[in-house]
């Protein structure tokens, strides 16, 4: 067998080999084309997925203080109805209790507290209150007067101050009036924080001065 070689077959040869060296090329092109993708799939996908994940986790909190602003506003809405407006305040519900002024009085012998068949009466309180003596001369046909600044308004103002134990510089008269006698009086009055409302009920006592007789704890004043 000869071992020459043809021209064709070096040829041959060559056209192989050039192939060779194309496909290898193609292939490391081709190889670093994927490798690059592949780098560029996890860098940019796992941006992508932080990315999303940050998202979800912004979405999350804003969904949280979503809740929780929803969660105020409702507490604020319970709040807002359970607390009664400026104009209920001035007419809420009392107990001597609640009524501060009334404390020194609570302890005071003689005092007698019941309840009321009226319904907006909280409490009746009873005592032997000591009578407010008069400046005026009477001759027993006294009928009250209830012109402000008067000296019988004054000393009627006197005997409702001291049935409920507040001062004169922290006392409203939201209404003082007849009790169906020309010597009998009654008058709803407030502290001026509006704590609570009461209703004192007067007698003159002839030849004496006025006397109240009986103090209730209202539970609104309607006016």
């Amino acid at each position: 067998m000869s071992n020459k070689h043809t021209p064709h077959s070096r040829s041959s040869r060559y056209e192989k080999k050039r192939r060779g060296t194309k496909w290898l090329t193609w292939l490391v092109g081709a190889g670093s084309f994927f490798l690059v993708l592949l780098v560029v799939l996890i860098v940019f996908g796992g941006e992508d997925q932080s990315g999303k994940a940050q998202n979800t986790e912004e979405q999350e909190k804003e969904e949280a203080a979503l809740q929780e602003k929803q969660i105020e506003q409702t507490e604020d809405k319970e709040k807002n109805t359970d607390e009664p407006t400026e104009e209920e305040s001035d007419k809420q519900k009392v107990s001597i209790e609640e009524f501060d002024e009334l404390k020194p009085i609570e302890d005071e012998e003689g005092l007698k507290i019941e309840k009321s068949d009226d319904p907006n009466v909280e409490r009746v309180i009873t005592k032997d209150w000591p009578v407010i003596q008069t400046e005026m001369e009477t001759n027993g046909e006294h009928s009250i007067t209830y012109q402000s600044g008067s000296q019988d308004y004054k000393e009627l103002q006197e005997a409702i101050r001291s049935a409920v134990g507040l001062p004169e510089d922290n006392i409203i008269y939201w209404d003082v009036s007849n009790r169906g006698h020309p010597q009998k009086a009654k008058a709803t009055v407030s502290d001026k924080n509006k704590t609570g409302y009461l209703r004192v009920h007067v007698d003159w006592i002839d030849g004496q001065g006025y006397k109240p007789v009986k103090l209730e704890v209202l539970k609104n004043y309607n006016g």
